[in-house]
């Protein structure tokens, strides 16, 4: 039987839960991380125009 794929287990409800509150805290550092570049590139932009 070539191309046969296996099935992974189950995660039980509490590991897929912190998984899930992992990624929604890792998501929330990375949108402050990208707010944080965005306003540097505008005032980067304000303050330092080239010419």
């Amino acid at each position: 039987m070539p191309c046969r794929t296996l099935r992974k287990p189950a995660q039980p409800s509490a590991e897929r839960q912190a998984v899930a509150e992992c990624a929604l805290e890792l998501r929330r550092i990375g949108d402050k991380a990208d707010f944080r570049q965005r306003i540097l590139n505008l005032i980067t932009k304000l303050f330092c125009p080239k010419t």
